[in-house]
């Protein structure tokens, strides 16, 4: 009885822990939690995901970014595409920066914090919104204003 026991509590802790590693991956926490302000992976300072946040506005696309054309801003390091595309996002980050530090817009409509997918995106009111997955982004807009409020709840 002991011995299974014990195989079940390795294998309860191996499960808790790859849960914990996947989450953190992810970047999946409530926001309760805390988190960064901005959406950066674990053992970096680099936001979201290493894109370009002004070629989308400016190309309408993801747009991965240069690290010769750097700058840095809210506690990250914001790569850009173009010396040209660094100059617009210094002089008025908040206009450039997406929503929500660049986490997923429909995980923080629900409470949480979630990587993002540089290719699912969609400009609203001037404003980049970032998601997960196409999926996810339409449901995000099926009901779009009271997910936008709801969303601007949860992150403040």
């Amino acid at each position: 009885m002991k011995k299974r026991t014990k195989i079940f509590l390795i294998t309860l802790s191996s499960i808790v822990v790859l849960v914990f590693v996947f989450a953190k991956a992810k970047r999946i926490s409530p926001l309760s939690w805390g988190h960064k302000e901005v959406n950066q992976p674990m053992f970096s300072n680099q936001a979201i995901n290493g894109y370009d946040p002004v070629a989308y506005f400016t190309h309408n696309e993801a747009v991965l970014g240069n690290e010769t054309y750097t700058y840095d801003w809210n506690n990250a390091k914001w790569n850009f595409s173009s010396e040209e595309n660094k100059q617009l996002f210094t002089e008025n980050p908040e206009k450039y920066a997406p929503q929500f530090g660049g986490y997923c817009a429909f995980a923080i409509s629900k409470g949480f914090t979630a990587n993002s997918s540089p290719d699912s995106f969609e400009l609203i009111n001037d404003k980049l919104y970032l998601f997960d997955n196409e999926d996810v982004k339409l449901s995000w807009k099926e009901n779009l204003e009271e997910n936008l409020r709801v969303s601007e709840e949860n992150w403040q």
